[in-house]
């Protein structure tokens, strides 16, 4: 399975969490928040003074404060691999849903080691497509103590970044898996020229969010490709992230940041010296403080976690429902009465039946649908010709 087989860049829009709203012509003024709903060139806006109004906000200036915000923080959770559609679709609602209520901010803790480049494009997309509401990652330590590979990137389609001590991000460099599921280098897997195109494209967007949020573009692009050595050097009293290649004799170095043949891993001081971080912070509670939300309402929105365990579910039932079709397939073989073989064959066709539903229902499960479906018309006919009266 290839973790991208290509990658669009995405047109990133800067983001306007606005509370105050003020008309350049007329100075009328209203406080409230933007939803993501729009009608033609206006959108909906929830305002103190007038409720749910649209307006074409192009002829108004907007303000960043909390006024007119409900004082709430909605708190979600990216504490797995990347790699089930169920739990991006579930992120990519909860986000949208999120941002329509309101809240002071939203609060995505990560801890997550990466996982499919198309999944976590899609999540960084909700973050950085909404223009009504602030995102703060908080990478939080855990059982992948950080935000590595695909997670590194959704962690800078944020507005912010905060990190507790001993969490990382970084390790970006682009994978592919074996049949068998082993971790496989790009460049041995589809070779030198295929890799490079992902390559490219990756540290492309890699920077691309970085910079969205004036963060160093170049430490993002060497989070992707080894082959980035990194340099910060000063000059006219400003500090200057460059490759070795293009320093002059007049610029200082200050410090090495990534060296040829390694991927960029940053730990949490080092993410906030270097500008990828805001600051270090090692507890939901501190940022909350940072943050001037401890008297906020708390909710914790946990649908991402609820989508994981229902594809749990439906993976025990589709195994189940595998083990017991493969049962009366081996007993349909050995000869049987005509009403215990119709029995049987009713059972597999309904068991075909339940399989193909659930595989529609979750494409995780990566299962053929045209196959079964094949299968089943094989039973359907089987079964009709059992019904035929013998001659």
């Amino acid at each position: 399975m290839i973790l991208a087989a290509s990658l669009l860049i995405l047109l990133l829009h800067p983001t306007c969490f606005a509370d105050t709203f003020t008309h350049r012509q007329t100075n009328e003024v209203l406080h409230g928040y933007a939803t993501d709903q729009t009608e033609g060139l206006k959108t909906f806006v929830q305002t103190q003074e007038k409720g749910m109004v649209t307006l074409n906000l192009a002829a108004w200036d907007i303000t960043s404060n909390r006024l007119g915000r409900n004082n709430k923080v909605i708190i979600l959770t990216l504490d797995n691999e990347i790699m089930l559609d169920i739990e991006t679709i579930a992120l990519e609602q909860a986000i949208a849903e999120a941002a329509n209520e309101g809240p002071l901010f939203i609060l995505l803790e990560i801890d997550t080691p990466g996982g499919r480049t198309d999944f976590a494009q899609r999540i960084c997309a909700a973050i950085t497509q909404r223009q009504n509401r602030q995102i703060i990652a908080f990478i939080k330590g855990g059982k992948y103590a950080g935000a590595l590979s695909s997670g590194a990137a959704i962690a800078l389609a944020c507005d912010k970044i905060y990190m507790a001590n001993n969490t990382t991000i970084g390790a970006a460099a682009g994978i592919t898996f074996s049949k068998i599921g082993q971790p496989q280098d790009l460049k041995q897997a589809f070779g030198e020229i295929v890799s490079e195109k992902f390559t490219s494209a990756w540290r492309a967007y890699f920077a691309s969010l970085a910079e969205r949020n004036n963060r160093p573009g170049l430490l993002a692009r060497a989070m992707v490709d080894k082959d980035i050595e990194v340099i910060e050097v000063q000059q006219d009293q400003k500090r200057l992230f460059i490759q070795p290649v293009n320093k002059t004799a007049q610029q200082k170095i200050v410090h090495t940041w990534s060296k040829k043949g390694s991927l960029l891993t940053l730990t949490a001081d080092e993410a906030v010296q270097s500008g990828i971080a805001d600051q270090v912070i090692n507890s939901q509670r501190e940022v909350l403080q940072h943050l001037k939300a401890t008297e906020a309402e708390i909710i914790i929105n946990d649908n991402v976690q609820k989508a994981a365990m229902e594809f749990q579910r439906a993976k025990l039932r589709f195994n189940k429902l595998k083990k017991s079709l493969d049962l009366k397939v081996k007993q349909s073989r050995n000869q049987q009465t005509k009403p215990r073989a119709l029995r049987l064959l009713r059972g597999i066709r309904n068991d075909y039946k339940n399989l193909i539903k659930l595989a529609k229902n979750y494409p995780d499960l990566h299962t053929d649908v045209e196959l079964l479906q094949w299968r089943l018309n094989s039973v359907e006919a089987m079964y009709q010709k059992a019904k035929m009266p013998s001659r």
